[in-house]
């Protein structure tokens, strides 16, 4: 379980970063956004401030004799004082020429009405003021008098200075309790995976059960799911080895008893009498016997292994497989007897595993010729199905028995004492499962024999 141990280790430092680092910038963003704020919600409360000694200053021009008089009270400037003592100017002018105050402070453009302030900056005597202006119109006057009031920007930027600093220490506190505490997070979001690691530690290597999805969270119960589904698939593979191993271990004991007794048989007869040629006459039907079964054993090794994994399909023309299962199989055909006839038929495109169904006909063939026995013919036809169809003229299969053939070492009553295994339609269906095709049992032609339709898939 080691792995899982140092997957879980590449999991948290992934967390750490993936939940940790968008942390950190969504609190850089949300700082530089919060002193662009601050820095807008100073400069406009003191822009208030500001408009409302410009607006003061104006309320109290009027008219005297037919000159411009100020009445100014000292609460006016009385509400631009702060701590920071910034200096203060303003300006009365009238057709651009300084009536009172500053005469020389910088000008701006007031707004067009009288309910407006118009806000710039500029410096003056060296020093960065913010300044305010305001048209006021009176009575018999021809132009509007222009008020400016400006005020140096040291009581702002201490404002702004002391509300960043508090942000900024926010923020740092912010980001230091998020990384103290990150890592205590992930480690308790983990625990489950946990859990999961050290159940498996203490199972035995037996033990394929699922694993319990009752306290496994909703983001890992489909993975849990699928590890449980490759436990399942593991367990059926260990329990057809199991049942594979077995069957083939009764199989085999079989003929090597029956080759033992006939061997300490032969040890005591006498050197070239009946009772050792007969002794030897079994030794060596036992032997091929013995051959046939280990080679179906593997051959149902071999489908076993393509049924449970992904075979690689190609285009191909059933034809040359069917030519080229016909010439291996012709001289043991003639050997037992049998006519090997193969129908000629167009070329059909396929796709399929060359090799495995090459398997596939060459056992429904020599199932074909084991039943037909001497004498008999053995039919191979290709059609545009496309399909192959293997016809033979033996004893044919009971329709009630027909799945039960496809049982591995099943064998009907009237074959108990043939020496066949058991095994060749078993394979048979095997690979054809695992090469997409369908296998299917019919009657022979006329209702005598059998015959065997194996349908290949489309290109």
């Amino acid at each position: 379980m080691k792995p899982l141990a140092g997957s879980t280790r590449s999991l948290t430092a992934r967390l750490l970063i993936g939940v940790g680092l968008p942390m950190i910038i969504l609190a850089v963003a949300l700082g530089l956004g919060g002193g662009l704020m601050i820095r807008a919600t100073v400069t406009a409360v003191n822009d208030r401030i500001l408009e409302a000694a410009a607006r003061g200053i104006a309320d109290s021009l009027t008219i005297e004799e037919g000159e411009i008089a100020l009445d100014l009270s000292p609460a006016i400037f009385g509400m631009l004082e702060n701590t920071a003592r910034d200096n203060v100017y303003y300006t009365i002018r009238y057709r651009g020429r300084a009536l009172t105050g500053y005469g020389d402070l910088p000008q701006i453009a007031p707004a067009p009405g009288e309910d407006d302030a118009a806000f710039g900056d500029a410096r003056y005597l060296d020093r960065d003021i913010r300044i305010v202006a305001r048209a006021r119109r009176l009575p018999g006057l021809d132009a509007p008098v222009v008020i400016e009031v400006a005020e140096t920007l040291d009581a702002r930027k201490a404002d702004t200075d002391r509300l960043l600093s508090g942000l900024l220490f926010l923020e740092s506190v912010l980001i230091l309790v998020a990384v103290l505490l990150l890592p205590f997070a992930v480690r308790w979001g983990l625990r489950p995976v946990a859990r999961i690691q050290a159940e498996l530690d203490h199972r035995v290597a037996a033990n394929l059960a699922p694993l319990s999805l009752d306290a496994v969270p909703a983001e890992l119960r489909n993975l849990v799911k699928a590890f449980n589904a490759m436990l399942g698939r593991l367990g059926d593979a260990m329990i057809a080895m199991r049942r594979f191993t077995g069957d083939a271990s009764h199989q085999i004991r079989t003929p090597l008893s029956i080759l033992r007794t006939h061997v300490a048989v032969l040890r005591s007869a006498a050197p070239g009498s009946a009772e050792a040629a007969q002794s030897l006459d079994d030794i060596d039907r036992g032997t091929v016997r013995l051959s046939h079964l280990v080679g179906q054993l593997l051959a149902l090794a071999r489908a076993d292994n393509a049924a449970r994994n992904e075979t690689p399909l190609e285009a191909v023309d059933l034809r040359d497989i069917v030519t080229a299962v016909v010439a291996e199989r012709r001289e043991a055909t003639a050997r037992a007897g049998v006519t090997l006839v193969v129908v000629p038929a167009p070329a059909i495109i396929v796709r399929t595993a060359p090799v495995l169904a090459l398997e596939l006909l060459a056992n429904l063939i020599d199932n074909a010729v084991r039943h037909g026995g001497s004498g008999g013919i053995v039919r191979v036809t290709v059609n545009e199905d496309p399909a192959v169809v293997i016809d033979d003229d033996g004893p044919g299969i009971p329709t009630t028995e027909r799945e039960r053939v496809f049982i591995r070492f099943a064998q009907l009553p009237r074959d108990a004492r043939n020496e066949g295994s058991g095994l060749g339609l078993s394979i048979a269906r095997s690979l054809a499962q695992a090469i997409g095709a369908d296998l299917r049992l019919e009657d022979g032609p006329d209702g005598r024999g059998l015959r065997a339709i194996v349908r290949f898939p489309h290109p």
